[in-house]
């Protein structure tokens, strides 16, 4: 029996590249502000450098590259964070399937990463909307970012079906997703779009892979067949 099927947010539900660029174009207002630069211009500097070279050290390579001050990193990085997201809009599959799957069962997010980023991409998204439950892990800190179980045990106890074994978890990040699941004791269910900063990884774990939610409610159904 499956009561519960929770899902990661990030590239799962939406493409985290729409928040990225987001707040980097808000990054790029802030500059403007100060007269350091263009805001479209920096933006494109960021959002270059973030989806071309990686995200290490976006910061300090633009702050070469565009020419302001290196000690405004700090300030800037505290913009993005701090950005009301433009609007978001879910992968295409999405709301029809969490539509088709909540009569059947309790449906929940679990998302990690800062509290204050995770809550505004869940209110720009409206996921609250499709979903009986949102849980952030950050509520418990960074030390219990999936892939600890805490943040899945609270969002089922949220969701009145605290038995872990009979909840599905999708996500796409193979060890906070996959071993987080695992490590709660659930069902994981990996989910690859080629747009997704994880959708070329292997998964190690071998769980049931898919690549549009649209395959999840036939593969609901083997696994509660299966149990």
């Amino acid at each position: 029996m499956i009561a519960a099927v929770l899902f990661d947010m990030d590239d799962t539900l939406y493409p985290e590249a729409s928040y990225v660029r987001s707040g980097f174009r808000a990054v790029g207002r802030a500059l403007a502000e100060r007269g350091l630069a263009d805001a479209a211009e920096a933006a494109d500097v960021f959002i270059g450098i973030h989806f071309g070279e990686g995200r290490d050290r976006v910061f300090n390579k633009a702050a070469e590259r565009i020419g302001f001050p290196e000690e405004l990193v700090p300030t800037l990085v505290a913009t993005y964070r701090d950005h009301e997201p433009e609007p978001l809009d879910f992968y295409d599959d999405v709301v029809d399937v969490l539509a088709a799957l909540r009569p059947r069962y309790r449906l929940g997010v679990v998302t990690d990463g800062w509290l204050n980023v995770q809550g505004a991409k869940a209110r720009a998204l409206g996921v609250a909307d499709h979903v009986d439950h949102v849980f952030l892990a950050d509520q418990l800190g960074r030390a219990r970012w999936k892939p600890h179980p805490e943040p899945f045990h609270r969002c089922l106890e949220a969701l009145g079906a605290p038995d872990p074994a009979q909840a599905v978890f999708v996500g796409d990040n193979p060890e906070r997703d996959v071993v987080g699941a695992r490590n709660a004791g659930m069902h994981p269910v990996r989910i690859v779009r080629g747009d997704a900063y994880f959708g070329g990884a292997d998964d190690a774990d071998a769980a049931p892979v898919i690549t549009s939610l649209t395959e999840l409610p036939a593969l609901l159904d083997t696994l509660e067949s299966s149990s």
